[in-house]
């Protein structure tokens, strides 16, 4: 067998492949031949299909326990492949190899839920074997299917912090060497721009220099009626945006998914957060904000993390310093809380004349 880790590693290792059914789905012989060479020395079943199409028949009969596919293929293309997939076989894992120069493609993959990408060339297949586990041992957690592909890169446990001997992955550092893919990514990942709930609406907006690295903006929806959300600007430090900004989407996902029905805590969000900057290789300190809307009590608290920003509900107009930055130290920031929504309320966030950002919050039945 072709071994790749050491030997106590092994154990635990074969214990996640024996028996596992792959499913290789790419229209180069030649790849799926020397990948499939690959996974068969590490332990894998393997099945090939030249398409999409092709594998959607195969998966009527069979149901593996991964997929591994291309984005750029005939008859049936990636994205439409990964689409059916997520809908007919949601638990079916996913990981996409492709050489597509095209970052949102790969964003459309990543929001129908699979679970990393790699690109081609595959440099080293070490890379794809511990994508492989990564993906797997995800598999056999109860949140699995809403784990966020960033959370994947880092590795975030359940709790949502990273373990202290946590590394930079390979596709961080190749998003660094290739900043105008990183920003096509992070630009490709912003969420919809407008999102309702009960009897509230929000929506954002967002005005920026389509060649600098994005402000880029989430939010989620929680089961108590809060919507929780950030903004960071991801051009704020040059070496270390893209991996920080990715960092942020991956420990927030992990936090609001392990709250239950229980509040959310902003203080909560920015220390969890500052620790896995702490954690991490290749992260470091940047400008960001977050927020919680309460719209039980139709209030807002805003805490600041390096972004200055400017809350107004049409009767008072509330300026938020900018204070220490998320990495920091930006929990020592005071959290300016319970800013009253009425029926509307904007919050505003410019940078140095590159870009603007504005939130609104209303009551479905006013104007926005």
């Amino acid at each position: 067998m072709f071994k790749t880790h050491s030997q106590t590693a092994m154990v635990s290792a074969q214990e996640v492949v024996n028996h596992k059914l792959i499913m290789l789905v790419d229209d180069d012989p030649i790849f799926r031949g020397v990948t499939n060479a690959y996974l068969d020395g590490q332990g894998f079943r393997v099945i090939e299909a030249e398409n999409g199409l092709e594998a959607l028949k195969m998966l009527r009969e069979c149901q593996p326990d991964l997929v591994l596919c291309d984005l750029s293929m005939p008859v049936l293309d990636g994205i439409e492949f990964v689409e059916e997939v997520s809908l007919e076989y949601p638990s079916i894992p996913l990981i996409v190899v492709s050489a597509t120069d095209e970052m949102s493609d790969v964003a459309k993959a990543l929001r129908f839920g699979i679970k990393d990408f790699l690109s081609k060339p595959i440099a080293n297949y070490q890379y794809l074997s511990q994508a492989i586990d990564n993906t797997l041992e995800d598999c056999d957690c109860h949140f699995s299917e809403q784990r966020d592909f960033a959370s994947q890169w880092f590795r975030v446990d359940d709790g949502g912090e990273i373990p202290d001997e946590q590394e930079l992955h390979w596709h961080l550092e190749y998003l660094q060497k290739n900043p105008n893919t990183a920003r096509n990514l992070l630009h490709a990942l912003l969420p919809d721009k407008d999102t309702s709930q009960g009897d509230w609406k929000c929506s954002y907006r967002l005005l920026q220099s389509t060649d600098v690295m994005p402000l880029v903006f989430d939010y989620r929806w929680l089961m108590n009626g809060q919507f929780a959300f950030y903004l960071v600007d991801s051009g704020s430090s040059e070496e270390v945006g893209v991996a920080t900004t990715l960092l942020v989407r991956a420990l927030f996902d992990d936090y609001v998914r392990n709250l239950s029905s229980f509040s959310a805590d902003l203080k909560d969000i920015a220390g969890i957060i500052e620790k896995g900057i702490h954690c991490s290789e290749g992260t470091g300190a940047v400008n960001a904000v977050f927020g919680i809307a309460d719209l039980t009590s139709s209030t807002v608290s805003i805490l600041p993390a390096g972004l200055d920003s400017q809350w107004s509900d049409g009767h008072t107009n509330q300026h938020i310093a900018a204070s220490n930055r998320l990495g920091d130290g930006c929990m020592k920031n005071f959290i300016t809380r319970d800013l009253p929504i009425d029926s509307s309320g904007q919050l505003s966030i410019g940078c140095l004349g590159s870009s603007s950002f504005g939130l609104n919050i209303a009551r479905l039945n006013q104007r926005v």
